[in-house]
This record gives structure tokens, sequence and C-alpha cells, in this order.
């Protein structure tokens, strides 16, 4: 990791979860190329497993959104694990807007985890095709649009009613 990137996750451990997301902000805005360190950010801290130093990355990435940052956020959202915030995830996904992210974003969208009864990450995964708005995206949407889960199904048949399809 290079010196600026290095500062900058120096400034991101020492940012206050609880408070100090608006001066973290901030302070982002204000760095030259921040999407290289949280790029390099994201996949190392991913190789690592370096899980809330991941999802401090995650904040900012929605901050600075880059498709340098696809590759690792869907690395981590295909294993289907409870360490992160996979919502999260799915909204800088969504941000970014990469068609890259849509086979892992259908496949998330289909994954129930227990702590899930809702369909609250499928509903944001249908959230995020639809940004994408690619046809394959468009296309997993409308199988979600007859799928049993009712939260699913209607998210879907919202959100290709509100894109006009």
């Amino acid at each position: 990791m290079s010196g600026p990137c290095v500062e900058f996750e120096e400034r991101l451990r020492a940012a206050d979860r609880l408070t100090g997301h608006q001066s973290l902000f901030a302070w982002v805005d204000g760095v030259a190329d921040a999407e290289q360190c949280i790029g390099a950010g994201l996949r190392r801290t991913c190789r690592s497993v370096d899980w809330p130093l991941f999802e401090r990355y995650v904040l900012v990435a929605h901050r600075r959104p880059s498709r340098a940052y696809t590759a690792a956020l869907c690395d981590v959202l295909a294993r289907h694990g409870d360490e992160v915030n996979n919502e999260d995830i799915v909204d800088v996904l969504a941000e970014i807007r990469d068609p890259a992210a849509v086979g892992f974003l259908a496949d998330t969208l289909w994954w129930q985890p227990p702590w899930d009864e809702f369909h609250q990450l499928a509903v944001k995964c249908v959230w995020a095709l639809v940004a994408i708005g690619t046809p394959e995206a468009f296309a997993v949407v409308c199988e979600a649009a007859v799928c049993e889960a009712e939260e699913i199904r209607e998210a879907a048949l919202r959100q290709l009613d509100v894109a006009g399809r």
C-alpha cells in the first residue's frame, strides 16, 4: 500500500463509528484519488478477512463509487457470509452500476440468509439490478416479479413499473 493510502487507512481506522461519519465523509470528499485507496483497501481487507475495516471501506465506497471496487465487493457478496453487512455491499453496487455485478446480484437475490425473514437483501438486489439497467439485469428482475416471496415479487413489480417495463 502506498503512502497516501496508508494515511487514508489510518484515518478510516481512527474514525468514530457512531459520530464521525459526517466528518469522515467531508474528509473523503477532499481526498484526491480516494477511489484508488478505497479499491486497494477493499481488496486487501477482503484477502486478510479484516471485516471491521472492510466495512469502513464499504462506507466510504458508497460516498465515492467506482467500478474499481466491483470485483472485491462481488467476491465478498458471493461468500454469502454474515461477517459483513451484505445490504451495504449491495447498496454500493447499486451506486456503481457495473454490469459485471449482475450475476452476483442475481445469485444474492435468491439467497435467503436466516436473519432476513422479510427478504430485505433480495429487495435491495432488485433495486441494484434496476439501477444497473442492462437487459440481463432486467431479465433477473422479471424473474423476481413472478417468484413466490411476496416482498421480492412486489419490489420487482414496483421497480419494473417505475422503469416503464
